[in-house]
């Protein structure tokens, strides 16, 4: 026959418990804290990857690819063909069902012209050392929910002797949860 347990074994079992709940509630109040600051931190660059702080800051990279004729780079600053299928492609008109727009077809043309315009920038100012004094929009800024798009970047450069002048070797940025990346290399 089973050994019922003491009182006292009973009482430390009990307070044991008691302890093990109090960690586990104390544990689930730290986690549940974690998620709603992280709900609340606003909203992040949704799966895209590279991004940066600000247009200057993803502009001041574009330099430097192109300075090191570095088209490998330079597509990485772009959206990715997943990043645009899914986040951006449900949020753009072409996207929409009724419009009956097919992705790959539209991934295709787009793609095809950032290629185009990137080797056009390449050919153009590769090798140059060109430093990034500041970004401008020519276009405009459209909102499409969670992200905007900026268009027609202007980036203001300075050569090797110094002499700064326009340039455009992108075209337009998007803006999510306070984040950008390049749209495409076409240069609107």
């Amino acid at each position: 026959m089973a050994r019922l347990p003491t009182p006292q074994e009973c009482r430390t079992e009990g307070t044991a418990r008691a302890r093990g709940s109090l960690r586990f509630r104390q544990g689930a109040l730290a986690a549940a804290a974690l998620v709603a600051a992280a709900a609340c931190s606003g909203p992040r660059a949704p799966g895209f990857a590279p991004t940066f702080a600000s247009p200057d800051a993803l502009d001041a990279a574009v330099p430097d690819g192109v300075e090191r004729r570095d088209p490998v780079r330079l597509r990485e600053l772009a959206l990715g063909e997943h990043e645009f299928r899914k986040w951006v492609w449900p949020h753009l008109p072409a996207g929409r069902p009724e419009v009956n727009m097919p992705f790959d077809y539209f991934w295709k043309d787009l793609s095809r012209k950032s290629d185009a315009s990137l080797a056009s920038t390449l050919a153009e100012f590769g090798g140059q050392r060109l430093t990034l004094r500041r970004v401008e929009f020519g276009g405009a800024t459209s909102n499409f929910g969670p992200f905007r798009v900026s268009r027609e970047a202007r980036l203001t450069v300075a050569d090797g002797q110094g002499l700064e002048r326009d340039i455009q070797v992108c075209g337009s940025m998007i803006e999510a949860g306070g984040r950008w990346k390049l749209f495409s290399h076409v240069v609107d």
